[in-house]
């Protein structure tokens, strides 16, 4: 089968590799559409080290090719979460601190190649009518169910999302069912109008005095940070928020940041990470993820800028890293 492997120079490669062997529990599918993320950017921009040879690809939609309890041809999305299922971290629930969690795209084979196996656990149907490209969507939507199950912000939160990409404007969706106001940073004209179009009251220029003054004026409950990288936005954000608020910081960062200590300490702000999903109260927050796309279909395809065929990644990646081009969600198409 063909697949889109990471070579030394950082760049991805079309190979022919030997199709996954169906294993007790798992399904076979057929990758539809895979989203280009930005911890994927980080790898191709050499911030992060590549494994030589590996797949990458977590936001993935598929095909059922093979698997008990599934018919050929079913739609589905795949939770590329791969916790070991036994550990007290994973009966807790918490799948993302498990010590033996693989991430396919990451540390395990990911979507961009034509065939891949999954725990059935972690394939998921996709509701009637939804499209295999908004599908791929399901794995972002989950990490933005998961951060706001752990901030719990009470109903009628002043919300502030630092950063207008693929997170931050879900974050914004997602919250504007119980915040009384949101807010939004965007650094480009064309975040700015999809965030107000998402949700937002107000865009303000990151890092902009006029954002904190407006803070000052205007307490914060609960503040998300989806920038990452080198940024200062942690900084910000702890600046940002009122006494007694929460942080929740969802950008990956390459680096570590310098943070305003004494507010942290002396205002008690409490600073929650968050990464990928698990389970609350039972349910899983990846299947929950899935049963919303058709309630924000209309607004979540106003993400998807651009596809690509498997053989064009390369172009793919190139296109999701050049802002100028005002993309949001650039994905890998492996459909004929």
């Amino acid at each position: 089968m063909r697949a889109a492997a990471w070579t030394p120079e950082r760049t991805l490669a079309l190979s022919e590799k030997a199709s996954p062997v169906l294993g007790a529990g798992q399904v076979l599918v057929r990758p539809a559409h895979v989203g280009i993320c930005g911890s994927d950017l980080h790898f191709f921009r050499g911030e992060f080290p590549p494994r030589i040879g590996s797949v990458p690809g977590h936001e993935i939609s598929a095909y059922v090719v093979e698997g008990e309890g599934f018919e050929r041809g079913t739609p589905v999305a795949i939770d590329p979460a791969l916790g070991c299922g036994t550990c007290a971290s994973c009966r807790r629930g918490q799948v993302p601190t498990c010590d033996r969690l693989r991430l396919m795209g990451i540390s395990a084979a990911g979507g961009m190649q034509e065939l891949i196996s999954a725990p059935a656990a972690n394939v998921h149907r996709l509701p009637e009518g939804v499209s295999a490209e908004l599908g791929s969507l399901a794995e972002p939507v989950a990490v933005c169910v998961r951060a706001l199950n752990r901030a719990a912000a009470p109903l009628g939160s002043r919300v502030l999302v630092l950063g207008s990409g693929t997170i931050g404007l879900i974050s914004v969706l997602l919250a504007r069912d119980s915040a009384v106001e949101l807010v939004v940073t965007a650094r480009y004209p064309h975040q700015a109008e999809l965030a107000h179009v998402f949700g937002a009251s107000q865009v303000f220029a990151p890092g902009s005095q006029e954002l904190l003054d407006w803070a000052a004026a205007n307490p914060v409950d609960l503040v998300i940070e989806t920038v990452g990288g080198s940024a200062d936005t942690l900084s910000e954000a702890i600046h940002a928020v009122r006494g007694g608020g929460t942080v929740l910081p969802l950008g990956v960062f390459t680096q570590d940041v310098l943070v305003p200590a004494r507010k942290l300490v002396n205002q008690e702000v409490r600073v929650i990470g968050s990464v990928v999903y698990g389970h609350k109260g039972g349910q899983s927050e990846f299947a929950a993820a899935v049963q919303l796309l058709p309630r924000h279909a209309e607004k979540l395809a106003l993400l998807q800028s651009a596809t690509y065929p498997l053989e064009e990644a390369n172009a793919a990646f190139e296109h999701a890293l050049d802002k100028s081009r005002q993309g949001i969600k650039v994905s890998v198409s492996l459909q004929d």
